[in-house]
């Protein structure tokens, strides 16, 4: 019986060798960061997932991938954004929604805080709403250009109603949120997941 197996293991290993990519790697499937759909929580902030993943063809980039219940483009002001830590620092890639012209604008980069502490710009991304997936194409030298093998910790997701200018010199708009919140009976934020962090990602180029 043990003969049988032998072979079956030493492919499984072989593949394993062969295709390292496969491993770390995320998927809609198979993502780093879940959570589960929520009744308290209006659908357009809902997150279910997000995931991390590269293209060999492609190595400048990170992408990233963000399902929400139902995406919407054009309601109230808010933001769906995908969090991890690298090199000590804090880096987030977000899609702004409702702003508009443009009615959205996805962007990452790295750094928290007041002023010339937060380091962003504009990138690339698409907007899927039949499926509610919004994915990002991140150079990776506007997130501190990691290196293959280096590992992003601390994942997670979070998405937020926005109200007015408060937010942009600085001040949380909290409170007003869990106000409002009361007043309609939903929350107007998701935490993904709920405790803690997501999986880690290793970076493959």
């Amino acid at each position: 019986m043990k003969e049988k197996f032998f072979p079956i293991i030493v492919l499984m290993l072989f593949l394993t060798l062969l295709f390292p990519s496969q491993v770390f790697a995320g998927d809609e499937e198979n993502p780093e960061i879940e959570d589960e759909i929520e009744d308290e929580i209006i659908d357009y902030l809902d997150i279910i997932c997000a995931w991390f993943y590269e293209d060999a063809e492609q190595p400048e980039y990170l992408f990233i991938g963000i399902k929400v219940e139902e995406l919407k483009i054009m309601p109230l002001k808010h933001k769906l954004t995908v969090h991890w830590e690298y090199d000590d620092e804090e880096c987030a890639a977000g899609l702004s929604i409702g702003y508009g012209p443009p009615w959205f604008q996805h962007s990452a980069g790295w750094g928290h805080g007041f002023w010339f502490q937060e380091h962003y710009e504009r990138v690339n991304g698409t907007i899927d709403e039949e499926n509610g997936i919004v994915t990002f194409k991140i150079p990776k030298e506007c997130i501190r250009n990691p290196q293959k093998g280096d590992v992003l910790t601390n994942t997670y997701a979070l998405s937020f109603e926005r109200f007015g200018f408060l937010g942009r010199i600085g001040l949380d708009r909290g409170f007003l949120r869990s106000i409002i919140g009361r007043i309609i009976g939903q929350d107007l934020t998701d935490y993904a997941p709920n405790d803690g962090y997501g999986l880690d990602y290793v970076i493959q180029y």
